[in-house]
C-alpha cells in the first residue's frame, strides 16, 4: 500500500491505526495554528492518517503565519502528527464519526540533537544498526504513529538524532543484523545535556533458514515466506515500537535454491508460513540465542 507521496505503508503501521473503523464517513475540517511554547508561527508540515477506507496519510505546509486548514473525513480515527525542525513533534487523534470544523492549535517545545552509541558486549561499535526515539510521556498514551526521524549507525556504532524533545521521557529503540531488538533505558534530558549512555546488546538473536519445495522435491523460488517470533516476552514499555516490529514479523523471498534466510530472530517460539493457493503452510518450532535451525516448508498439491 502507498501513500499519496508515493512511500509504502507497512502491515505495522496499518496495525497502528486500524482500530475499530466503525463510525461513518463523517466530512471533518481540520483548522488550526502550529506555534512554539513562546507563541511564535511555526513553519511546518502536519500529515494527517486516516482510513477511507483503506489507510492514506497526506501531506500538509503550514502558512507563514503557522495556520493551516485541511479536508478531510473521520470515517475512522483520524491521527494528526506535527512536525517543525527545532522542535519535538507533537500527535493530535480526531475520534471516529466526528463532523464539521475540528480546531487544533498545535504548541511544539523546542528540541535538540542527540548524540549516543550502540555497542555490543565487548564494546565494540555496531554499524549501520536502525536507530528511533520513541516518546513515554507520563500521563499520556503510547504515540499511535511514531514517524519521527529514524537514523543508522555509522562505521563505529555511533548516531546522531534531530529534534529530541528536551524533558521529555523517551528511549532510543535499535535493531541490528543479528541481534534482537534493544531500547536503551528510559531517559529525560536537559536543555543542553545532549550525549547518551551507551546502548549495550545482548546475546545474538537465532538464525532461521527457511527451505521450500514443490510437490516433486524440486526448488521453489520466489515464494513469500512469513517469520513470525512470539512477543509475549517483550516488556508492556517495549510495545508500540516501530522498530522492533521488524524483528518478530520478517518477510523475506525465497533464491533460485529454495531458500530464504532470517537473521536476528528473537529467541522463543515462532513460525514459519507461506500462503499458496491450496492454503497456508506452516512449520512451528522454538529457537535460542545464536541457534541456526532449518526448516523446510513443502507446497500443497
Amino acid at each position: 500500500m502507498q501513500n499519496h507521496n508515493g512511500h509504502r505503508l507497512t502491515g505495522v503501521a496499518i496495525g497502528f491505526l486500524s482500530l475499530l473503523w466503525s463510525a461513518a464517513a463523517s466530512p471533518v475540517e481540520i483548522v488550526g495554528t502550529l506555534r512554539n511554547t513562546n507563541g511564535t508561527a511555526l513553519n511546518g508540515q502536519i500529515a494527517v492518517f486516516q482510513e477511507v477506507p483503506q489507510l492514506t496519510v497526506t501531506h500538509h505546509q503550514t502558512d507563514t503565519s503557522g495556520s493551516f486548514r485541511i479536508s478531510s473525513n473521520s470515517e475512522g480515527r483520524v491521527v494528526i502528527h506535527a512536525t517543525a525542525r527545532g522542535h519535538a513533534s507533537a500527535e493530535n487523534v480526531i475520534s471516529a464519526g466526528i463532523s464539521g470544523t475540528v480546531t487544533l492549535n498545535i504548541v511544539l517545545p523546542v528540541a535538540q540533537d542527540i548524540e549516543g552509541r550502540v555497542v555490543d558486549s565487548s564494546g565494540n561499535g555496531v554499524p549501520d544498526a536502525a536507530v528511533r526515539v520513541r516518546y513515554h510521556e507520563p500521563d499520556k498514551p503510547v504515540r499511535r504513529v511514531g514517524f519521527d526521524r529514524g537514523e543508522r549507525t555509522d562505521g563505529d556504532g555511533r548516531f546522531r538524532i534531530q529534534d529530541v524533545g528536551i524533558q521529555v521521557p523517551f528511549v532510543v529503540d535499535v535493531l541490528a543484523a543479528d541481534y534482537p531488538p534493544a531500547s536503551s533505558k528510559r531517559t529525560t534530558l536537559a536543555a543542553g545535556d545532549t550525549k547518551l549512555d551507551d546502548i549495550v546488546l545482548g546475546e545474538r538473536g537465532a538464525v532461521v533458514v527457511v527451505h521450500v519445495l514443490e510437490t516433486v522435491d524440486t526448488a521453489a523460488p520466489d515464494v513469500r515466506v512469513i517469520l513470525l517470533a512470539d512477543p509475549a516476552g517483550v516488556g508492556v514499555d517495549a510495545r508500540g515500537s516501530w522498530l522492533h516490529h521488524r524483528a518478530f514479523r520478517q518477510v523475506g523471498f525465497t533464491s533460485r535454491m529454495g531458500n530464504v534466510r532470517f537473521t536476528g530472530v528473537p529467541p522463543g517460539r515462532i513460525i514459519a508460513r507461506i500462503k499458496t493457493a491450496d492454503g497456508t503452510i506452516e512449520q512451528r518450532a522454538v529457537v535460542s540465542s545464536g541457534q541456526e535451525l532449518p526448516i523446510t516448508l513443502r507446497k500443497l498439491w
